[in-house]
């Protein structure tokens, strides 16, 4: 996942300019419903999965890759934000769109999410848009856009 500094997801979003790049990393939710995914890597080191914005149910986690045979724990599952990606292997976690937002899930470990391990929710768009403060966005965006400016940072990751 990349973000550019200088027009982020929520700037976009209430420009309605929905004209995401891959590298934005972004999956839009538009009603109510119960979202499934699997997340899998066949990277030999496991990832600690951060979700803001809901918890989550945790329905499966093992070596290998993940296919529908895998039994899912859809009996009480255990409820987290954080869960654990296992090395070689896959995680199945559930959440109800329920909380209209820009979510972010990403690796907790800071350098993965540096090098891109993370994507973006845009959780019920029309219900969204009308809770941005356009004041305090632009607000916030200037006076990021000055401090960048006046300490010469230089965009090479997200920032997350």
């Amino acid at each position: 996942m990349l973000v550019d500094w200088s027009n982020p997801t929520i700037r976009m979003v209430y420009n309605n300019d929905l004209s995401f790049e891959a590298s934005n990393a972004v999956i839009e939710i538009n009603d109510e419903e119960w979202v499934y995914l699997a997340i899998h890597t066949t990277l030999g080191v496991p990832h600690p999965i951060h979700l803001h914005g809901h918890d989550f149910f945790f329905l499966a986690q093992g070596a290998g890759t993940y296919n529908s045979s895998v039994m899912l724990n859809l009996e009480n599952p255990p409820r987290r934000d954080t869960a654990m990606l296992p090395s070689t292997g896959y995680l199945v976690i559930a959440f109800l769109s329920d909380n209209p937002g820009l979510w972010l899930m990403h690796c907790h470990i800071g350098w993965h999410t540096s090098e891109g391990f993370g994507l973006q929710f845009v959780e019920r768009r029309s219900e969204l848009v009308p809770l941005i403060a356009e004041k305090s966005m632009t607000d916030t965006c200037d006076a990021w856009s000055s401090y960048v400016e006046s300490h010469s940072i230089e965009q090479d990751d997200s920032g997350i």
